[in-house]
């Protein structure tokens, strides 16, 4: 545990001196700061409106800093060789993945901890109103940059940086618009082998709309706390695959 805590520590380390995190964390800033200056907000949107498009942004910065932070770390280390001296001492390559990934998700809780609490003061300062179930959408966000994270790190053992970003964003499009689509191919006719790869795909691909609280969150008072122990192991069970995968390219990769 010492191990995935000191690889953890490094990669917060790391994010803080990284200027491109800083860019990204402050525009996240700034956009959900300006979101009340929007037109359907001056028209009489209330303070439901301000929650669903502050949370929608905070969810596309989420993503944003999730591949930031991930797509670099292990090509970074091994482009710099320091992997070598890391992996030359008692660390095993799970530990070295597992701190990585846990060195992400600190950094990630932080900066949408922060986001959240701003969308709070933001609506009460504006509309009088304090709106604690901002963070349920904020934990939407953070599980679906969670799941995009692993993926991304886990494909990182692997893939070179540019090939990793392209496959992270095919796979979050993919992600997003699995459901209407390959629902459409269930119920709307398809046989045969179509309906079999629909099936198959449906399962197997995360659904990641599962995450978008945004509405639920902004217009309908949040969500049971049944629901979000679902999404949550829901989450955890993909982020278990993708580091699964990872870990195995990296255990046969000669470093």
């Amino acid at each position: 545990m010492r191990n995935i805590s000191l690889i953890a520590g490094n990669v917060i380390k790391d994010a803080v001196r990284r200027k491109l995190f800083y860019v990204v964390f402050l525009f996240a800033l700034a956009m959900v700061a300006l979101s009340p200056l929007l037109p359907s907000f001056e028209m009489g949107a209330r303070a439901s409106f301000l929650r669903d498009i502050s949370l929608s942004l905070t969810s596309l910065f989420g993503v944003v800093m999730a591949v930031v932070l991930s797509v670099g770390q292990i090509p970074g280390e091994i482009e710099k060789r320091t992997i070598y001296n890391i992996l030359s001492k008692p660390v095993s390559r799970l530990q070295y993945l597992l701190g990585k990934y846990l060195g992400i998700l600190a950094v990630l809780a932080a900066i949408l901890t922060v986001i959240g609490l701003e969308i709070i003061v933001l609506i009460y300062a504006r509309l009088g109103v304090l709106t604690p179930v901002i963070y349920q959408g904020v934990l939407g966000v953070f599980l679906e940059s969670a799941v995009t994270a692993a993926f991304c790190l886990g494909l990182s053992a692997f893939a070179t940086v540019p090939v990793n970003i392209f496959a992270t964003i095919l796979f979050y499009l993919l992600c997003h618009v699995k459901t209407g689509f390959l629902r459409e191919e269930l119920v709307g006719g398809a046989s045969g082998f179509l309906r079999s790869l629909a099936w198959g795909l449906y399962y197997i691909i995360p659904n990641l709309e599962n995450y978008n609280l945004s509405q639920r969150v902004g217009y309908g008072g949040g969500l049971p706390g049944i629901d979000l122990l679902r999404i949550t192991a829901y989450a955890a069970l993909f982020a278990a695959v993708f580091l699964t995968i990872g870990y195995l390219v990296l255990r046969r990769k000669d470093l």
